[in-house]
């Protein structure tokens, strides 16, 4: 029988292994697809943020930058003595509109409990703060300026995570599990993103389609942070020379992930071209799309241990935020499986439980 056998090695799987190898733990990670080719991390925009409605995901996001920060200390291996994941510091920019404005303030009072160190500012003054917007419809705006938030290299961040882990200890296998019951171990983490309902049919956990653009613009901004903009859910950052720009359009039950190319004419480029001018001018010179693994109950994780299991524990249905909450979560399960509770950041209102019995945590700021 094993110790430990996590279902899934994407970021989520990597991270739960290097915590857990980091305390002695005996870790086996069964992956299907090694190349990762439609796994969530290597798709998503690499963002990282504490800029959320619940105070959880907040926490989760302190912790990621401050465990980011310290990459090149916490995963050196002898094979890689100088790992990094490529991180910008540019921060991330939401704007809400008049019918987005209360919750704004009431998320502010979580951000200001969990120090989040984010800056609010009336709509009308978005243009003196970046004057490349415009803050028609704008009615109030967060943003941070002091190195917190940002985004990184999905890739390199998981080759550092897998590769301590395996230095650690930890096993990487290819193998395709249809059932939790074909194995063997004392304790079985679920980290199958997703394709969660293929194990746990009463996880409400599907795979969501978004597709993200990428142009060109006479205009480059490196400065700009990530904006979100919430009167359309489109949201934008830059990449290089060019930008990436996300369709607020996601697909349940999608055949492929073939990108949704009518999407940027439609909702993509009006409303980077209404928000900042400078976008009017655009060449569209790329695209790609990726999952989400979306709980459709509430846009929330699922962490924790599944109570009709006696040695089952998952965390799933991050919609879109598993890269930056992988080390927060990791070390969350390692600390729930090793001594029974949460020592860090108390993360109960993730739990199984909830799911199960709907009681839906709303996280309204997906983007």
């Amino acid at each position: 029988m094993d110790d430990v056998v996590i279902v899934g090695g994407g970021i989520i799987g990597a991270a739960t292994a290097y915590f857990l190898s980091k305390e002695g733990r005996k870790v086996k990670v069964i992956e299907r697809d090694p190349t990762y080719k439609t796994a969530s991390f290597p798709l998503s925009l690499g963002g990282f943020r504490r800029q959320f409605f619940q105070k959880e995901n907040i926490l989760l996001g302190k912790f990621a930058r401050d465990f980011v920060f310290q990459i090149p200390e916490l995963l050196k291996t002898e094979k890689n003595p100088n790992p990094t994941a490529s991180m910008v510091t540019n921060g991330y920019l939401l704007m809400f509109g008049k019918d987005h404005a209360e919750e704004q303030y009431k998320a502010l009072e979580n951000h200001k409990a969990c120090d989040a160190g984010t800056k609010n500012i009336k709509g009308s003054d978005l243009s003196n703060y970046f004057p490349y917007m415009v803050n028609d419809d704008i009615e109030t705006a967060t943003f941070t300026d002091n190195k917190s938030e940002g985004w990184i290299d999905p890739f390199l961040f998981h080759s550092a995570l897998k590769s301590k882990a395996i230095e650690l200890g930890a096993e990487f296998i290819k193998g395709d599990v249809k059932s939790l019951s074909e194995i063997k171990a004392k304790t079985i983490v679920s980290a199958a993103g997703c394709w969660t309902k293929e194990l746990l049919e009463d996880i409400p956990v599907e795979p969501q389609k978004h597709t993200v653009f990428r142009v060109k613009c006479p205009k480059h901004i490196p400065e700009m942070p990530l904006c979100g903009d919430l009167t359309t859910g489109v949201y934008w950052r830059p990449e290089g020379k060019e930008y990436l720009a996300g369709s607020p359009k996601s697909v349940f039950d999608a055949d492929d992930l073939e990108p949704a190319w009518d999407d940027f004419e439609e909702y993509v480029w009006p409303a980077l071209a209404k928000r900042m001018p400078a976008f009017e001018e655009l060449k569209l010179t790329g695209g790609w799309a990726g999952y989400y693994d979306c709980n459709r109950l509430d846009n929330n994780a699922v962490v924790g241990k599944h109570p009709k299991f006696d040695n089952v524990y998952l965390a799933t249905g991050f919609t879109g935020r598993g890269l930056m909450q992988a080390p927060g979560i990791g070390r969350a399960l390692t600390e729930l499986i090793t001594t029974g509770a949460y020592q860090s950041i108390d993360i109960s209102n993730m739990a199984v439980e909830r799911v199960l019995g709907k009681e839906a945590r709303h996280e309204p700021y997906v983007l």
